[in-house]
């Protein structure tokens, strides 16, 4: 795998991604690139964040 895809996801409760490797993330504050998050803490691999569709 050469990049990991994160998508994020709203629940009733709350706001968080879900990686391609499995694992899910919650920021208490701000996005992914707010918090400088680049790589995949599950796999290592640079995040790829999947585009939404409204």
């Amino acid at each position: 795998m050469e990049k990991c895809e994160w998508e994020l996801v709203f629940d009733e409760n709350e706001v968080h991604y879900t990686s391609e490797c499995g694992g899910e993330w919650f920021f208490f504050e701000g996005t992914r690139e707010e918090n400088q998050m680049n790589l995949c803490p599950f796999c290592g691999e640079p995040i790829h964040e999947k585009e939404l569709i409204v």
